[in-house]
């Protein structure tokens, strides 16, 4: 019995929900990277934007567990949550209010030039990461509602070709024993054979 259209399913959101989680995490680590480069000492508003990014690193971590782990899926699920809402709020504030955004941090590493690009590509990796952790969220479930049918897929499958082998094994027993039955046979034919041709030749003799 071959797996399913659903399990095939299965193995292929399981595969490319891997990659996904490996773009959060880095997004997640690269987020709390760049915040970290604009700002040394970090200010509230800053620390909001990196507590948002250790949420989508732990949401990423966690992710690639629950994609072969079905336990794990409800604990992504609240990380999911935290971590998409601060990623697409802070996308939200740098693209509409990149001026206070900026006024916010209180003692930023750079110029303001610098400081403004450097938001720039942090409000671009936050929103990207928002929206695969959407895709993410999606396909999370999908797996989860698929894996359950390609699971017992499985079972079927391994106790079929279980069946199939213990099947076979009975008949090559079978065969042995037959085998050897059929030489025991002849054995006893070739030994008690002889005694009864030399005792038939005894009896012509006399």
């Amino acid at each position: 019995m071959g797996r399913g259209f659903r399990g095939h399913i299965a193995v292929c959101s399981t595969t490319l929900l891997l990659t996904l989680n490996l773009i959060v995490l880095t997004g997640g680590i690269a987020s709390v990277i760049l915040m970290f480069l604009i700002e040394n000492q970090p200010s509230r508003a800053a620390w909001l934007i990196i507590i948002a990014g250790i949420f989508t690193i732990a949401s990423g971590l966690i992710g690639l567990c629950s994609s072969t782990r079905r336990g794990c899926f409800t604990l992504q699920l609240v990380l999911l949550a935290f971590s998409v809402i601060g990623l697409l709020a802070t996308a939200f504030a740098i693209f509409s209010r990149p001026t206070q955004v900026r006024n916010a941090l209180d003692k930023p590493t750079y110029q303001v030039d610098t400081t403004k690009t450097l938001l720039t590509v942090l409000s671009a990796v936050t929103f990207f990461t928002g929206c695969v952790q959407g895709a993410v969220l999606t396909l999370g479930i999908c797996v989860n509602c698929c894996d359950l049918n390609d699971y017992y897929e499985d079972i079927e499958m391994t106790r079929s070709m279980n069946a199939k082998e213990a099947k076979e094994a009975d008949k090559r027993a079978a065969r042995k024993e037959e085998s050897k039955s059929t030489q025991l046979a002849e054995q006893m034919r070739e030994k008690y054979g002889k005694w009864t041709d030399k005792g038939q030749g005894g009896a012509a003799k006399k």
